[in-house]
């Protein structure tokens, strides 16, 4: 099963300046239905920032006759088109700038918690997303997702009933939208709006945007004001 992300990611950093911009590679995932799964990365990854820096890196699409599996070779370039860093390695395993054997490495995944098989594999920061403090219960808006009951009864080890959970989510979500078609209603964004992209790598024309709304009413506790969408 193939995953194919489509559009841009921005990161802007107000106190240097920058803007970064970059689009994602394909993700597949193997033996999906029998035999040992397994995932791969492949495609290039594109990194441009708006002082002219750019970062090229190519995920090697793996098979079943070559060694270069889970490999990654790039380079730095300055405005002028200049090399200036030249980089490899594993996506799985780590970064290095520079030639070998004197590379240095420049990014390593973190180390998974030693109780990661008991959470799926996940990663320390995967397991945290989830977790729910009692001083934000009266916070968050009741639309957040770790409010949502099947991913928190998987989370528990309850497979069975996240599996009915999720089955009866996905219902209402079916009902919701059908209901919505027939009254001729559009669903509207409450904390991103879309803009127009100067990115060709948008195919759309079009970007989404944080609408700067969130905290405030977070702060103000408005959340219960709100006519908010009955997800769960």
């Amino acid at each position: 099963m193939e995953f194919q992300p489509l559009g841009t990611v921005n990161v802007r950093l107000p106190r240097y300046e920058d803007h970064y911009r970059w689009n994602k590679v394909t993700t597949c995932v193997h033996n999906l239905f029998g035999g040992q799964r397994w995932v791969d990365q492949y495609g290039d990854l594109i990194i441009t920032n708006n002082k002219g820096i750019r970062c090229k890196l190519n995920f090697a699409k793996a098979s079943y006759w070559s060694s270069n599996r889970y490999e990654v070779v790039g380079s730095v370039t300055d405005p002028d088109g200049k090399l200036v860093h030249h980089l490899f390695g594993k996506w799985c395993e780590g970064l290095y700038c520079g030639v070998a054997p004197s590379a240095r490495c420049v990014w390593r995944p973190g180390a998974l918690p030693e109780d990661h098989e008991h959470y799926y594999g996940f990663s320390r920061f995967a397991i945290e997303l989830n977790d729910l403090e009692l001083s934000l219960v009266d916070v968050l808006p009741s639309t957040d997702s770790r409010f949502r009951p099947d991913q928190r009864l998987l989370e528990e080890g309850n497979v069975p009933g996240a599996e009915a959970s999720k089955l009866q989510l996905e219902q209402a979500q079916r009902e919701r939208r059908i209901t919505n078609e027939q009254r001729g209603i559009k669903h509207q964004p409450r904390w991103f709006r879309c803009t127009a992209s100067d990115s060709v790598a948008d195919e759309d024309g079009e970007k989404w945007e944080f609408a700067h709304t969130y905290w405030d009413a977070r702060a103000q506790s408005k959340f219960r004001d709100m006519n908010l969408i009955r997800l769960w």
